[in-house]
């Protein structure tokens, strides 16, 4: 052995056979009445769309040193692999395509595009998986799921009619955070505030007394022709005597009425708020509460409305210019101040996000929070520690959930209107007609189910639910979760409150949130920066035991890892001291 032992470890050849080994032999394939506690963990499902980065490296070699020393303790575990349909982001993908031939889903149709989504990922979305595979982590691969497989649709049915049935799904109009180039609705926390370097306009606003006037401080201009109020704070000595004048609105000549509401920061501009309710979710929430007038100026594409009057057509950046210009030549621009401010983008394509008010669906989440809330620490443990007061503060300011996207690809949701009684019929199965009147003319909802929908699911729809199955009774509650801070929100919450609802019980022991891997001056790793580390050529380069090794060790609990190729080749060099 001796003489045919290589001087050096070379990790492909090794690693290749290993995984075939561990694949073909089942190793990782654990059976529910096996002897041992048993202990699970869930991947964090991976973007269809995606490829392995330094992050998933760190994630997933965090959770197989888990699986790997549960089962050295004599441990029933199971490791379950999966990933994510990513509604918007994989349409945007095979919408880049199409439009390199000239061609626009519309084109296409529904059924044809979702065809060609479905072949896209049977062409393209098992990369991310083979890369988990480079990684060599011991996840159980007869299990795989996707967040559209068949299994997973019928849970997010039934997840959906039961939630509507008990009053915890509605549809209603409200104001959303609109993005005009995804077309489509975003939850609160799928935009991004970035600061931005804006303006402070100081406007009058004459009386309609002819008795002086009022001035008010804005950030949009262009929103002015949507104006139904002017809000003071009822203690402003400054304003008290305006209070249930009226005001009329610059260019546009309407009255509209002077109120009064401690919401008002009397520090901020002028201490005066001209509040349009179409357009800022403070100012709809102002409007519900004073009965105001809901004036839409802005449309879905981001161009004023008839009802804008001679700024209808206009982009509104255009209107901005034009409005600002106008009122300046009237004399009632008074100022105009420098400000930083934070403008919320969508995550998606960082396109300006707009208030928009629209027909959605929604989850009363303000109503299952509070268990949510309860749960930690009494039956889950979020570890570091701190980050349970993040937790708790979202919780507690929580909104509810806008769950309808503008999309094409995703969980259609299952509600149709009759087009004789227009009654709403929302069900598990497609009604073939009206059970109020008979008719069979039933059109269904255009709109998707917000990708995390389905992945709040993910701890029990992977196992089988909401069929009772073997694995459900054995590993559900999931013993840990391992993920980023940054979807602490957007999935762990949701994750802990449809579990409570659905199973009864937490869906996870632990939730541990990993660090962010930087690079080794500490920045943050991007492609414009050009310092990110590909997980796949340092597997390439120092075979993945270097790298797993390396991530390992740097991994302190609520630490940033600073990342270096130089740490990820001495530890190729540790890796060879073993062989």
């Amino acid at each position: 052995m001796a003489d045919t032992l290589p001087k050096g470890y070379e990790p492909h050849d090794v690693e290749a056979r290993w995984r075939d080994h561990w694949q073909d032999n089942r190793t990782f394939t654990p059976d529910p009445d096996a002897q041992g506690e048993p202990f699970s963990i869930v991947i964090p499902p991976p973007n269809v769309t995606g490829a392995l980065h330094i992050g998933h490296a760190l994630n997933q070699t965090l959770i197989d040193v888990l699986c790997r020393h549960a089962r050295q303790k004599g441990k029933n575990v199971l490791w379950v692999p999966g990933t994510d349909h990513a509604g918007i982001a994989t349409q945007n993908v095979v919408e880049r395509a199409l439009a390199k031939e000239g061609k626009t889903r519309q084109d296409l149709g529904r059924e044809a595009f979702i065809e060609r989504v479905w072949q896209w990922r049977e062409d393209y979305g098992h990369r991310i998986l083979n890369q988990i595979r480079a990684l060599g982590a011991s996840v159980d691969w007869t299990r795989l799921r996707f967040t559209m497989d068949e299994g997973l649709s019928a849970a997010v049915r039934k997840v959906f009619v039961q939630l509507y049935n008990e009053g915890l799904i509605y549809k209603g109009d409200y104001i959303i955070n609109w993005c005009s180039r995804c077309h489509t609705a975003l939850a609160d926390d799928e935009v991004e505030h970035e600061a931005h370097k804006g303006k402070l306009w100081k406007i009058r606003y004459h009386l309609a007394d002819g008795s002086g006037s009022i001035t008010i401080a804005t950030t949009r201009p262009e929103t002015i022709p949507g104006d139904t109020a002017i809000c003071v704070h009822p203690e402003d000595e400054r304003y008290q005597h305006l209070v249930g004048k009226t005001a009329i609105v610059p260019v546009l000549g309407r009255e509209i009425p002077i109120i009064a509401d401690s919401y008002v920061d009397r520090e901020f501009g002028t201490g005066a708020l001209k509040v349009t309710p179409c357009h800022d979710h403070n100012d709809w929430a102002l409007g519900k509460k004073h009965d105001l007038e809901f004036l839409q100026v802005i449309d879905e594409d981001g161009i004023m409305k008839a009802e804008s009057g001679p700024y209808a057509g206009l982009k509104k950046e255009d209107c901005r210019t034009k409005i600002v210009a106008d009122i300046e030549a009237a004399g009632d621009l008074l100022a105009v101040e420098d400000l930083d401010n934070s403008v919320g983008h969508c995550y998606r394509c960082h396109t300006v996000v707009e208030p928009h008010v629209s027909t959605q669906w929604f989850v009363a989440t303000t109503k299952m929070a509070p268990a949510a809330r309860k749960a930690v620490p009494e039956l889950t443990r979020i570890l570091p520690e701190s980050w349970a007061k993040t937790y708790y503060h979202w919780l507690d300011n929580i909104r509810d959930w806008c769950i309808s996207r503008q999309i094409w690809w995703g969980h259609r949701i299952p509600a149709w209107t009759c087009a004789q009684c227009g009654e709403l019929i929302v069900a598990e199965h497609d009604p073939s007609s009206c059970p109020k009147c008979g008719c069979t003319d039933l059109k269904q909802d255009e709109d998707v189910l917000d990708t995390w929908f389905s992945s709040a699911l993910w701890p029990f729809s992977t196992m089988g639910w909401p069929e009772q199955t073997k694995d459900l009774a054995t590993w559900y509650p999931t013993s840990v979760l391992v993920t980023g801070f940054d979807i602490l929100f957007f999935w762990v919450a949701r994750m802990m409150m449809m579990g409570q609802h659905f199973m009864g019980q937490v869906p996870f022991h632990d939730v541990y949130l990993h660090a962010l891997v930087r690079d080794e001056t500490g920045r943050k790793m991007s492609k414009s920066t050009g310092n990110v580390i590909d997980p796949l050529e340092m597997i390439d380069k120092y075979g993945c035991d270097s790298l797993r090794f390396t991530l390992t060790a740097f991994a302190a609990m609520g630490r940033d890892i600073r990342l270096s190729e130089a740490r990820i080749e001495g530890y190729r060099h540790f890796v060879n001291k073993l062989w």
